[in-house]
């Protein structure tokens, strides 16, 4: 039995999977990896899980190498990347960096908003992955906006956003 206070975080596979919408996971099992965050403990995502209907799914996700107990694939973690400016795909043409880019925006918003709303983030941050351009995330970015100032004021919605363009790339 897994120790209750560890602490899980996505892998590169389970990043990817959140990113791909046509991996295959089941609506509740990808809710649920969208939840993993590298700050919630075993027992957190066990109750969350539970409340989605399908308790033990977290080892599901674990044995499918999606997620991880902290420490372990450490250097996977988007957060990770961020800190050591590492870039994502170093030999990539303009347009794959800027899907990259996109990409990368996309994780890092979604992951903020989670961390702001919890469980009620989860359909915007669906649609905020999802978004195949720009045009669309800069609009659903708006909309967070907008649901955030409604939950937590103003201040925190104005915060949000500022978080998001300092990730955005230059150019």
């Amino acid at each position: 039995m897994p120790d209750k206070q560890v602490i899980y975080h996505k892998t590169q596979k389970g990043t990817e999977a959140i990113a791909n919408r046509q991996s295959g996971l089941p609506p509740r099992l990808r809710s649920l990896l969208i939840m993993v965050d590298g700050k919630r403990t075993h027992a957190e995502l066990a109750t969350m899980a539970s409340a989605l209907g399908d308790p033990g799914r977290l080892s599901e996700l674990e044995a499918e190498g999606l997620v991880a107990p902290a420490g372990i694939e450490e250097k996977t973690m988007p957060a990770a990347l961020e800190s050591a400016g590492v870039p994502q795909q170093p030999a990539a043409t303009a347009s794959a960096q800027r899907a990259a880019n996109l990409a990368q925006a996309q994780r890092f918003s979604s992951h903020l908003l989670e961390h702001l709303l919890g469980p009620l983030a989860e359909p915007l941050c669906i649609k905020i992955e999802s978004a195949r351009d720009l045009a669309d995330f800069v609009a659903l970015i708006k909309r967070a906006r907008e649901v955030v100032r409604e939950i937590k004021g103003s201040a925190e919605a104005e915060r949000f956003v500022a978080q998001i363009e300092a990730q955005m790339p230059e150019g």
